[in-house]
């Protein structure tokens, strides 16, 4: 949409501030919390293909990656949209190997935006993408197969690499710089200007 009182945002507008992230002393029983991967998992949407099959080529890659980091913790957090059924697959092929929430107990997300080192995100999920952008700290895409593409979607991801915020999920990770990315703040700025001067 375009016009004189429509701002654009890139990423997806959410509540976390730093001092919100700071603040947060959930303790779920990992350790070396500095050294944590975290694993965020999205659901079904009209957009892309989220199948067993899809999720368990994931945990293989998962498997995989901690053999190579054997220090560094790893916990899986599901998204509203994420089936029960998706959450059993992975409770039972990485609960070896990682902190998997079962969405019963308290909700460690707040937690692996304070901790986590790195954050692999799967593409059906431009909110948890841009909250982890937030961080300033390395962000993996693991891009589902689409089964509709969308412009918008496809716009956001091709805008967020060429930002140097996020980059494809292949079998490594290594650590990089960017600007913590803050829409909010940007629009709040714009919105301010435009109340002082009318």
């Amino acid at each position: 949409l375009q016009g004189s009182n429509i701002i654009n945002s890139l990423g997806a507008i959410h509540q976390f501030t730093k001092e919100i992230i700071e603040n947060c002393n959930d303790d779920i029983g990992i350790k070396y919390s500095n050294n944590l991967v975290s694993i965020m998992i999205g659901g079904q949407n009209r957009h892309y293909k989220f199948s067993k099959q899809i999720i368990t080529e994931l945990t293989e890659k998962i498997k995989k990656l901690k053999k190579k980091l054997k220090n560094f913790n790893f916990l899986v957090i599901g998204s509203r949209r994420t089936d029960n059924n998706i959450i059993d697959l992975l409770q039972d092929q990485l609960n070896k190997i990682a902190y998997v929430w079962d969405k019963k107990a308290k909700n460690p997300y707040l937690f692996a935006l304070k901790n986590s080192k790195f954050f692999i995100v799967t593409s059906d999920s431009t909110s948890m993408i841009s909250e982890c952008a937030f961080t300033g700290r390395p962000v993996y895409v693991y891009h589902l197969p689409f089964k509709r593409i969308s412009k918008r979607i496809s716009h956001f991801h091709s805008e967020f690499k060429q930002k140097n915020i996020t980059r494809n999920f292949k079998d490594n990770l290594e650590v990089w710089q960017y600007k913590p990315f803050d829409e909010a703040e940007r629009i709040a700025g714009i919105l301010k200007l435009r109340i002082l001067n009318n």
